[in-house]
């Protein structure tokens, strides 16, 4: 191989949707150990104890059945059993029809490399019995009750670290599918529990222990140690010993989409040979003369067709057809386009999940095999209830089958280098419709860290975001929703790199996280993670608190601990001399319900104004070390297309704060600058029934100056969020906390009469501003702005804030 190229030059769309992308490797990291015993959230519930051991599932039920729970055991079933008799039916009828979590003991038994099938009936069961309660599962709205923990056995580090070879590296697979499983259930939690030698006792404690203490998903116990996996930017190695002169890679699938885009690229270098493969035969124009038809040609014959199979009423059998047809023109297209330029890329029939036709391809290229791709995927989206077992072992067969059966073909000769190509779908989780697909890749992912150990391998699986309109894509606009595309020639620059390299391991490339998020999904990245984007995350993660109920695009209740002593600006604001909940951060937290309360399909939605703000000052106190306030968001549609979430915050039964969030199609408009005053009144410090004040040594305090006209002004610098709530990395709100304390403190200043109350017509927020702020207005008019010293725009405006005592 020559030098890799220099990165290519991208001009990203202005829309995010094209982001740059970062190499990332993972590791495992200790986290916080649990208490000792269950948790409390145990007692009551119904538990399935699925698959594994018999030993392992006794002493895993008699721990939750100590612990209050009432446990039923679905056994593995058996390979020869047909998938409906595999006890899924018998356990709903024990268990009423209604069950509370499921505890998956997996595969049981140590890894059999050529046992490539072992997987299929366990694979087959969890699906079946993830199906069976779909329907109660979907419909509920407690974020607490529902769970799915799959135990692995990857050695306790996940796959990573000394702990290798694991015990079964099979065990990817549930793990995948678990970190896919909220999409499809929302108020799923998830716990995956990687454990390593084979210890019942052990096993049935911890699995205890982990039970309803929801937080990351992937949780791995090593040597008495409790470890998670965090992502560390890492660039790949120097370039080892290049391809051989006239040396071949081997591609399983690659002909079409991100495969033949590598093909290409790797063909192009002098003297470089690339085969590529596919279960299809090799187009042939002679024998089916519509692969070489014109786009204009091909859409007159596809309407004709699907004109005569509507009239004979077989439409779907001829979209699948003509799927297939599609397919081959793509593969005859870029066959044809590689020999036009002289590009040495041959393409060979073959599944690769027949372990004869694996190893018939590597053979194609005899002793000059320089590098293997095993880039096959096969992905059909649909929701769990209508995935069926037969799709569910072509999406899983073509990665995990396909890859045993390669590993196994390989010459004595080591080659140069061994890519698995994986997906963002396993490490993250899938879309909607994924599950399969996000196992597989998974799985694919794990079994490459067992090989590259086992076979001394330099194996790597990549795995991908979606690259920019290329590939196995059905919705190209759905997967922005939940990351961001790579460009093409961006990723494919990265693509070469570490495959000269001759790198080991598990490689992702990120570039940023989608909107499309979930409490139970954003509560399983560890905060200290080492994601791209992690400071947003952080943020949204901080101001959601623990989710208590969810309803998808109509409802959230979260409840929100504070504590004192562990948030600096409580002790700074006091009402009455006592630590209390600032007024700017009780708006904060109202401000930040609107995220999760969105109707679907309304992408386009922006935050317009925030209004009928009212705040019961005396309430803000907090008397107890710890105080626990609970918030609750219902939207519903308002007048002219608008979006209206209301939003409460109350401890106990006594309420903070409220308002109503009010969105639009359009953004909100800039905030006016504040009318002209409305005379001259001075100060008047009027007698209250208690007082608020401020110690500034965490609110920075501004000099307020009064004009002639009687308008205010202060400068105000802004506020270190770090410092205010000693979070790390520091949470980043959407308002500006600084100069909505200090303009409630000026107003609160001037109050002439009593007051228990503050309300707020309207406030609308602009983009946030990095520096200081220049605060402007007349507690007469009770109109305020803020905004940047140099600029004309304000990013705040406060209308008809008003100290009232109802």
């Amino acid at each position: 191989m020559t030098p890799a190229p220099a990165p290519p030059a991208v001009d990203y769309p202005p829309d995010g949707s094209v982001r740059p992308v970062g190499r990332y490797v993972w590791e495992p990291v200790e986290t916080a150990p649990l208490p000792p015993g269950p948790a409390p959230g145990l007692r009551g519930r119904v538990i399935v104890v699925a698959g594994g051991r018999e030993t392992a599932a006794y002493a895993v039920g008699a721990r939750l059945s100590a612990a209050g729970a009432h446990v039923h055991r679905l056994a593995p079933p058996r390979a020869d059993a047909p998938a409906a008799d595999d006890g899924v039916p018998a356990l709903l009828a024990a268990a009423g029809g209604r069950l509370d979590g499921i505890v998956d003991l997996g595969l049981p038994g140590p890894f059999a490399p050529t046992a490539t099938d072992a997987w299929e009936p366990a694979l087959r069961q969890t699906f079946r019995v993830l199906q069976a309660v779909h329907a109660d599962w979907s419909a509920e709205t407690d974020a607490n009750r529902l769970f799915y923990l799959p135990v692995t056995r990857l050695g306790g580090l996940m796959g990573f670290g000394p702990a290798w070879p694991a015990a079964q590296p099979l065990g990817g697979l549930w793990a995948g599918l678990a970190k896919g499983l909220p999409r499809e259930i929302p108020n799923c939690n998830i716990r995956v529990l990687d454990l390593g030698e084979e210890d019942d006792a052990a096993t049935a404690q911890l699995v205890c222990r982990e039970l309803y203490r929801w937080g990351p998903f992937e949780i791995g116990h090593h040597r008495g140690r409790r470890h998670t996996l965090r992502a560390r930017p890492a660039q790949p190695g120097p370039p080892r010993s290049p391809l051989p002169a006239a040396g071949t890679v081997v591609m399983s699938g690659g002909g079409r989409g991100i495969g033949f885009a590598l093909a290409r690229a790797l063909a192009a270098d002098p003297g470089v040979r690339v085969i590529v493969s596919g279960r299809s035969p090799l187009p042939d124009a002679d024998r089916t003369p519509e692969v070489a038809l014109s786009e204009e040609e091909f859409r007159a014959h596809r309407d004709a067709r699907l004109r005569t199979a509507a009239a004979e009423h077989r439409l779907p059998a001829a979209r699948a057809a003509l799927a297939r047809l599609a397919d081959a023109r793509e593969l005859w297209a870029n066959l044809a386009a590689a020999r036009a330029e002289g590009l040495r890329i041959d393409y060979v029939p073959c599944d690769v999940t027949d372990p004869e036709q694996a190893r018939r391809l590597l053979a194609r290229a005899g002793d000059r095999l320089a590098g293997v791709v095993h880039n096959a995927g096969v992905d059909i989206p649909a929701r769990l209830p209508h995935k069926t077992p037969e799709t569910i072992a072509a999406v899983v067969g073509v990665k995990i089958r396909g890859f045993l059966n390669l590993l196994h073909a390989l010459p004595p000769r080591t080659p140069a280098f061994f890519c698995n190509v994986g997906s963002l779908t396993g490490r993250w989780g899938g879309m909607i419709g994924q599950l399969d697909y996000g196992a597989a890749n998974e799985g694919l992912s794990r079994l490459g860290l067992w090989a590259a150990a086992a076979h001394r391998l330099p194996l790597t699986t990549v795995c991908w975001p979606t690259w920019e309109r290329l590939g196995m894509i059905t919705n190209y606009e759905a997967t922005l929703a939940y990351m961001s595309a790579v460009d093409v020639g961006e990723a494919l620059h990265h693509w070469q790199r570490e495959l000269r390299s001759g790198s080991t391991g598990e490689v992702t490339f990120i570039g940023d996280v989608g909107p499309a998020m979930l409490p139970s999904v954003l509560r399983g990245y560890p905060q200290d993670s080492g994601l791209p984007g992690i400071e947003r995350l952080a943020t949204a993660r901080h101001f959601l608190g623990e989710p208590r109920r969810f309803h998808p695009h109509a409802s959230l209740t979260t409840r929100h601990t504070l504590r004192p002593a562990e948030t600096p600006v409580c002790d700074d604001f006091r009402v009455d001399g006592g630590p209390a909940l600032p007024v700017s951060l009780a708006l904060e937290l109202l401000h930040a319900a609107g995220a999760w309360v969105r109707p679907g399909g309304t992408r386009d939605l922006r935050l317009r104004e925030t209004r009928g703000i009212t705040v019961d000052l005396p309430a803000l106190r907090l008397p107890h070390p710890r105080t626990h306030l609970t918030r609750t968001a219902t939207g519903a549609w308002g007048p002219g297309g608008t979006w209206h979430v209301t939003v409460t915050l109350t401890a106990g039964d006594t309420h903070l704060a409220s308002a109503e969030l009010v969105h639009g199609s359009a953004p909100a408009p800039a905030p006016a600058p504040p009318p002209a005053a409305r005379g001259d009144a001075p100060p008047a410090d009027g007698p209250a029934e208690y007082a608020l004040s401020w110690t500034g040594h965490v609110v920075p305090l501004a000099r307020w100056h009064r004009a002639a006209d009687g308008t205010r002004h202060a400068l105000v610098p802004p506020a270190r969020t770090a410092d205010w709530l000693l979070g790390s990395p520091a949470p980043a709100p959407s308002l500006p906390l600084g100069a909505l304390e200090n303009v409630v403190r000026e107003a609160w200043a001037a109050r002439s009469t009593p007051a228990t109350r503050l309300t707020v017509a309207t406030l609308t927020a602009g983009p946030a501003a990095a520096g200081p702020l220049r605060l402007t207005g007349t507690p007469e008019a009770a109109d305020w702005t803020a905004a940047p010293p140099d600029a004309p725009d304000p990013v705040l405006r406060l209308r008809a804030l008003r100290l009232s005592r109802p």
